[in-house]
């Protein structure tokens, strides 16, 4: 076998080294290879302090979050300072005012609401209250007198025998009627006497000013100008709401402000502040004013 040799082969010295294709591969590699290292290096740099810079910052603005306007516009809630709503804003009684002042005039009527003017009345009704004969209409009915053929007395008004039917052996040829019930039922007027009493409200006991010990939780529910106008109202509410006003006692004060005598109706009979707001409560919901109090 021939021995090969490689010495024999001549290259040409232009055209030696690595071709431009390879080179370039390399070149791109390496520029790979770096860009990676420089990525792995960035990804744990922003791992190891991403719990400062991950968090975002956001500077205050200055000045009010919120600022009323000069003129908001709108309108006012109705009944506003009064101590009712107090009771409800606050939980406690507003402290007594230096001035008292009564309800407001009641509301007029509209014009469209007032009675257009009295009715008249029918003519005939008016001649008859004034005494006059009234006239029948013409053509109303006719005259009886105006008939020609006379009219047949009625001897007797009783049926006649031979036109009853003939009824058997036995039968009734008339009902009996039922006896009337009496008058004088003593049941019946027991049972209405006994449910009279039982709803009849118990007669009110009112104590004086006088016996009411300082500190006495009071309730207040209103202020009148005469005592019976206090007790007739007092009357109204035990009507009401009589399960409220269940062991509970009136108390009527006289007082005076501003050169003005008044009355001021209250109720006594609880245990505590927290008894008597819950009972003006109760009234409150249903309508009904109510303050507590403590006597002084």
């Amino acid at each position: 076998m021939a021995d090969i040799e490689f010495d024999a082969v001549d290259y040409d010295d232009a055209g030696g080294g690595p071709p431009l294709i390879a080179t370039l591969t390399m070149w791109a590699g390496g520029v790979v290879s770096l860009a990676l290292v420089a990525g792995l290096a960035t990804w744990g740099y922003r791992i190891t302090v991403r719990d400062m810079t991950g968090v975002p910052v956001v500077q205050a603005l200055e000045g009010p979050i919120r600022v009323a306007p000069d003129e908001p516009g709108g309108q006012l809630a109705v009944h506003q300072g009064l101590a009712v709503n107090r009771i409800a804003a606050v939980g406690e009684a507003a402290p007594p005012a230096d001035e008292l002042r009564l309800a407001p005039m009641a509301v007029a009527l509209a014009e469209e609401d007032m009675a257009r003017g009295d009715l008249l009345p029918a003519p005939q009704f008016a001649a008859v209250a004034s005494g006059q004969t009234v006239q029948p209409a013409p053509g109303g009915g006719a005259d009886i007198r105006a008939v020609d053929a006379p009219l047949e007395e009625i001897d007797d008004m009783a049926p006649r025998a031979d036109a009853l039917p003939r009824l058997p052996a036995g039968a009734l040829a008339r009902s009996p009627r039922p006896a009337p019930r009496p008058e004088g039922d003593l049941v019946a007027r027991a049972a209405v006497a006994a449910a009279t009493a039982a709803i009849a409200p118990a007669p009110a006991v009112e104590l004086s000013p006088q016996e009411i010990i300082a500190g006495t939780v009071l309730v207040q529910l209103g202020a009148f100008d005469s005592p019976e106008d206090a007790r007739s109202t007092w009357g109204g509410l035990t009507d009401s709401f009589a399960d409220f006003f269940d062991q509970k006692m009136r108390v009527v004060q006289q007082s005076e402000s501003g050169g003005r005598q008044f009355y001021r109706l209250r109720a006594t009979g609880f245990a505590d502040m927290a008894d008597a707001r819950r009972f003006c409560a109760a009234l409150m919901a249903e309508g009904a004013d109510c303050i507590p109090v403590v006597a002084r």
